[in-house]
């Protein structure tokens, strides 16, 4: 992830998706236990949440415990992982765009 810059993405997000994007978390680690603490506060069945971090698939198995001591399902109605991996920030911004534009509520 050594590509993106993180303070620009969470920016341009702001400004640039602000009428899709209810709010923004910048986390080192969810899959930590501080991480899961701030999870079960945050995650709520009546919003999606998107996750851009390492692989969809190792997300799956990282993040599990934090939706689940929430009580959300990890289901695309709730959850959207994106892979950041080996990519830019102009990537990943229009990876997040995507998300919003293909049905996140």
């Amino acid at each position: 992830m050594e590509k993106i810059n993180f303070w620009t993405l969470v920016e341009r997000v702001r400004l640039e998706l602000a009428d899709k994007v209810e709010f923004m978390a910048l986390h080192p680690r969810l899959c930590e236990e501080d991480g899961e603490r701030l999870m079960a506060h945050i995650l709520t069945p009546l919003l999606t949440f998107i996750t851009p971090a390492c692989a969809e698939k190792r997300q799956e198995k990282l993040l599990r415990d934090g939706f689940a001591k929430a009580g959300v399902p990890m289901d695309s109605e709730h959850w959207v992982p994106i892979s950041m991996a080996q990519q830019d920030t102009e990537q990943v911004l229009a990876k997040i765009k995507a998300a919003l534009e293909n049905g996140s509520k």
